[in-house]
Parts: C-alpha cells; structure tokens; sequence
C-alpha cells in the first residue's frame, strides 16, 4: 500500500474523516505542546548561569561592617516604602537621606517584571558614549574635550534599552541614602539579591553629586537591570509605580523639572476586565513560580504577553486589541487562579504576602 492509498483511506467517507479528524487534533496538540517547549528553553537559554559578582564597594562595606552609601530610584524614594523593604519584618534605619544627581545615567523602566498589572520596574541605566564624531569635535575646545573624555571613561556599562520618554538632560536624580552594611543587605535582598542566576538586577557603582553643594560627590551602589531582564525599549509602568516615585521625588525634593517629567511620563493603565483576568492569573503563575519552582509557565505566558504589549501611546484601537489578546493568553491561568483564589479564601488559606501583593494591585 502506498502513502496516497493510506491517506485516502483516511479521508473517503464518515469513518476516514473522523480518522482524519483525529489526526488532525493530535497533531495540532502535539505541535502546540512543542512550541511551547521550545518557547521555554529559548527563554530558559537566555538566562545566565550564575549571579552577577558583587563590586569591590559592597564587599568591603560587608566585610569591615562599615555604612555605604546606596542609590535610591524607583520606589526606593520615598522614606516610607524604603524603611518597610526587610523581608524578616525589621524596619531599615536611615542614617542619611538626601537629594543628589548622577550624570550620564536615567531612570529606566526596563526590567521585565508582570503585564499587564507591572509591565516593568526602574532602574539605572547608563546613558549611550559620545561618538567619536562629537569627541573630535569637543577636542578643539581645549578643556570641554578634556571634559567630554574624562566623562566618557567613567560610563564602563554599554547599555542596550532605550526610554519611552527621554528627560531634557542627560543625568538621574534620586535618594543618596547611607545605610549600615546589615541595612543595606536586607534592601539587597528585598530587590531580589542572593537569588542567583534568576535574580533581576545587578549592582553597580556610579558617583552621586548632592544637591548640597557643600557635600562632596560620593561613590554609591545602585541597581541596573541585569541583561537577561532588560528590555530593548522601555515600556510604561504602572499607574501605582508611578504613583509612588513622584510621591518620593516631591517628598524628597527632587528638581521641579525632573518632577514635572515624571508627572508627564506615561503610564499603563490597564482596563478593569484585563486587571481582574489579570489578578487571578497571578494566584496560579506565582505560586508556581517561586513556590514550586516551576516557571514554564509564566516564562512562555510573559513571552507572549510582551509580543501583544501595546503602549499607552498608541493608539486607542491598538490598545484595545492589544488587552484582548493578553485576555486569552491569561485566561486559563485566571480560570484555575480564580477557584484556588475562592478555595484558599473560604479556607483562611491565603499566604500572607500573596494578599498583600493583590491588595496593592487593586490600587492599580
């Protein structure tokens, strides 16, 4: 018998079209369970192996029991968010806390994190080198070239993302914040240090100009996405993120220029189906993720959420197909999130933090 005999025995009357029917199911499954697979070892191979090493300022602030001085963006601003950041419940003493600027450096909102309830987290991004064109140029103006090199040196970060929004000039403000060395492991870990390869930001060491010009510049830690995280482009972050870092940048009395970009960044706002769809998602994806340490799931479901991501600024049509499509890829997660959400809550079962970070949402 030949293969066009077994397909047409497959396909001539009722028997062979359910037979070819049944083909066809199992085919698509099985092409869809190897998409899958191959999503997640793409997206499992991207990951480093190891942790990032840690600067020659951390070590010797840990191994002396020394303070260090830390850079604060995000929502590391505000007082209130940094005191409450130990994840054993002790609160962060303080030592100092004031405004400072570090130049050739931005805020970037380009750390992978949950859409669409937090499309990303901020972070330090080190700002592109000049051309060699522009360093030509600056070297016949004598000191500005000596400047301009002096400067360009000191960016030892080649960075890959680019910002939504740029702000007018080319520097960061944030918190200059000392804090002892047992202070500022607690902080560390609460960013997600000590995980290992998985752990999202790295440190880096930049210097920070106080506003008060009778401080001198001091070297700090601060925390850049890590490469397997970055994305290429910044995407908006979330109504309550936001909401946060300007209620720290105005508490903390950043610039009112750099307060009024952040007022006038976008945000995201996702609509009330696909926060709800959202949330319920998360009961299941979380658990699983860093309670049993499965992650397929949420790697494959994130990967294709930032393929339908759409911008705010987009618009409003590509918005909405954009939230439909992220409705179906989170639905059935959200179907199990919300009868195991339903259970544990009838049961007085639900851990703790995980209500916590759901309350929080429900400001979003």
């Amino acid at each position: 018998m030949t293969l066009s005999d077994v397909v047409s025995s497959m396909t001539d009357g009722s028997g062979g079209t359910t037979g070819g029917a049944s083909l066809g199911s199992l085919a698509s499954t099985s092409a869809a369970a190897l998409t899958a697979l191959l999503l997640y070892r793409s997206y499992a191979n991207s990951y480093p192996k190891t942790g990032p090493d840690r600067p020659r300022l951390v070590l010797d602030s840990i191994e002396t029991n020394t303070p260090i001085y830390y850079f604060g963006v995000g929502s590391n601003l505000s007082r209130k968010k940094l005191e409450n950041r130990s994840m054993c419940g002790k609160k962060i003493h303080i030592l100092s806390m004031e405004p400072c600027v570090i130049p050739d450096h931005r805020l970037a909102f380009n750390m992978r994190a949950l859409p669409p309830l937090e499309p990303a987290m901020g972070g330090l991004e080190p700002l592109p080198k000049p051309s060699s064109a522009a360093a030509s140029t600056n070297g016949s103006n004598g000191h500005a070239a000596s400047s301009s090199s002096s400067s360009s040196r000191k960016l030892q970060h080649r960075p890959s993302s680019r910002p939504l929004k740029s702000y007018e000039k080319e520097e960061c403000h944030g918190a200059l914040i000392q804090l002892s060395a047992e202070d500022y492991d607690r902080v560390y870990k609460s960013e997600g240090g000590g995980r290992g390869a998985m752990q999202g930001y790295e440190e880096i060491v930049v210097t920070c100009v106080p506003y008060d010009a009778s401080h001198p510049p001091v070297q700090a830690v601060a925390y850049r996405a890590r490469e397997h995280v970055r994305l290429e482009v910044d995407t908006a972050p979330s109504k309550r993120y936001m909401g946060i870092i300007r209620e720290g940048a105005q508490e903390l009395g950043l610039k009112p220029c750099y307060q009024r970009w952040l007022e006038d960044h976008p945000v995201q706002r996702p609509s009330w189906v696909l926060k709800k769809v959202a949330m319920h998602s998360v009961m299941v994806t979380l658990p699983l993720s860093f309670g049993l340490k499965v992650r397929i799931v949420q790697h494959v479901q994130s990967w294709l959420l930032f393929r339908v991501y759409v911008l705010p600024t987009e618009p409003r049509w590509k918005q909405i197909a954009g939230e439909a499509a992220a409705c179906l890829i989170l639905l059935p997660t959200a179907c199990v999130g919300f009868c195991l959400g339903g259970l544990l809550d009838a049961m007085g079962l639900m851990p703790p933090m995980l209500q916590k970070w759901i309350d929080s949402m429900k400001d979003n």
